[in-house]
């Protein structure tokens, strides 16, 4: 009988399951829209219910073990989207909405006038975040916790604060939730440098140490399936939990090549640029984040990462755009329909042309939430939705570069190939030629369809034994086109 290791990636609009054989036949994977967004909510927030997003967990777990009968299951590995905010009672049960790392919150003014995220900066000095390798940013879980409080919004029973996919995790394990140093220091907290929280920053952002989960090796096994969950799922109780690891991590585990001459483009619903660095290092406007080690004796990397930059959702932007335009008139068309309409019209030449330029930050970037998208070149006949769509995928190519140029002598060099992972890269050709020209080298799109729970299954086969490191677990993981 084969053995299976299954990856959960916890989304922000999707939950994904895959399934990796060690006997070479091609995975299975389940994807499911998990609806978990919160409507109606003032803007600048971003929530998703946290019983619809284990509902799908629990479904794409027995979907995905459905499909794979034959098989023995030996560990189950988690990952999700960073920053976010889980909230528990000392019973472990949520108190309030998933916070996501889309809310914007802590950018709204007190009754002093001034932000949350402006009052805790002017708190910290910046010396102090360096070891954390981040910025505190909106949508990070310190900058949220603090945001809460300023607001009035803290529930007064909070008991302990956890990450969307170490939630997860805990509940299949029925385990108290742990972390990682992927998930701990995107909350702004963790200091990397010394490995552990950072009690000051704790103290500017009144976070208790006791609320935060403590820190264990990334992909390592924090507990097993419960019969509960061993019934909802259709999996074996007693089935290995492997502890998360960050969506960001996962996908570069899956996806970027190993040497020092390559790096990754991920295109989800936003944007990264990231190369791995081999020991700890601060460059201004990138994150410098924790890399889980390749194998189980040897110790983690770091990797310098160019996050929050215009992705998909600066792609999705023109579609849902055009269709706004065209209901205003009383013309009512599908999504579908639009992107089979730009499909027809967008062409290499198009984006050769660069009729029209576009700085595509519609919803901001981390370093500068305020900043919003640019057009450029419009005349009197250009401003087409292909022009537009042609610009934007330019632009998304060009703030990639931007990131690359500034690193300056701590960037791959020479670079030899760059891989794009994502399904903003996958389902959009153009963009990933647009990259190529930007760059001046060759562009693949990554092999291994859903990365992030691919690095999740991949990670868990090597602490479970079935792989002895990260790249011999690459080979088992491509994905065939249907």
């Amino acid at each position: 009988m084969p053995s299976i290791v299954i990856g959960l990636d916890i989304g922000t609009t999707s939950v994904s399951a895959i399934a990796i054989f060690d006997d070479g036949r091609p995975p299975e994977s389940v994807t499911l829209q998990h609806n978990a967004t919160v409507s109606g909510l003032p803007n600048g927030r971003a929530e998703q219910d946290p019983s619809k997003l284990l509902n799908s967990a629990v479904s794409a777990l027995q979907q995905i073990s459905a499909a794979c009968r034959e098989a023995d299951i030996a560990a189950i590995g988690v990952t999700g989207q960073m920053h976010s905010t889980v909230l528990l009672n000392q019973q472990r049960r949520t108190l309030r909405n998933v916070i996501t790392w889309q809310d914007r919150r802590s950018l709204e003014p007190c009754e002093n006038g001034v932000s949350p995220l402006d009052e805790l900066l002017r708190a910290v000095p910046s010396e102090l975040m360096d070891g954390t390798g981040c910025r505190l940013s909106p949508g990070y879980m310190g900058t949220t916790l603090f945001a809460l409080q300023r607001l009035n919004e803290l529930p007064q029973d909070i008991h302990s604060v956890s990450f969307v996919a170490d939630w997860v995790a805990s509940e299949l394990s029925g385990q108290s939730p742990v972390t990682d140093r992927s998930h701990a220091a995107s909350s702004g907290l963790f200091d990397l440098q010394n490995d552990g929280w950072q009690p000051d920053l704790l103290t500017a952002a009144c976070v208790m140490p006791d609320w935060l989960p403590d820190v264990r090796d990334s992909g390592e096994r924090i507990g097993e399936l419960t019969p509960t969950m061993a019934d909802a799922t259709g999996i074996r109780a007693g089935t290995p939990i492997c502890n998360a690891i960050g969506d960001n991590q996962a996908s570069v585990i899956s996806s970027l090549p190993s040497g020092d001459d390559a790096l990754l483009i991920n295109i989800g619903t936003g944007g990264q640029i990231v190369w791995r660095l081999p020991s700890f290092e601060r460059i201004n406007g990138m994150d410098t984040r924790y890399l889980p080690a390749a194998s189980r004796n040897q110790e983690g990397l770091f990797m310098l990462v160019g996050a929050g930059l215009c992705g998909g959702d600066a792609v999705a932007w023109i579609n849902r755009t055009v269709r706004q335009w065209l209901s205003e008139f009383g013309c009512e068309v599908s999504e579908a329909d639009v992107w089979m309409y730009l499909n027809e019209r967008l062409t290499a030449e198009a984006l050769e042309t660069e009729s029209i330029t576009c700085e595509p930050f519609f919803g901001g970037t981390r370093v500068d939430p305020q900043r919003r998208g640019v057009f450029e070149g419009v005349g009197l006949h250009n401003f087409t939705p292909a022009n537009i769509a042609a610009g934007i995928l330019h632009g998304i190519a060009e703030s990639m570069h931007a990131v690359y140029v500034s690193a300056e002598g701590r960037r791959p060099h020479p670079l030899r190939t760059i891989s794009m992972a994502g399904n903003g890269a996958r389902r959009n050709p153009l963009l990933v030629d647009a990259v190529s020209r930007c760059f001046g080298v060759p562009v693949t799109v990554s092999p291994c369809q859903e990365e992030a729970a691919t690095g999740a299954a991949m990670l868990a086969g090597v602490h479970a034994g079935l792989w002895p490191d990260i790249d011999a677990a690459r080979q088992f993981c491509i994905v065939e086109d249907a």
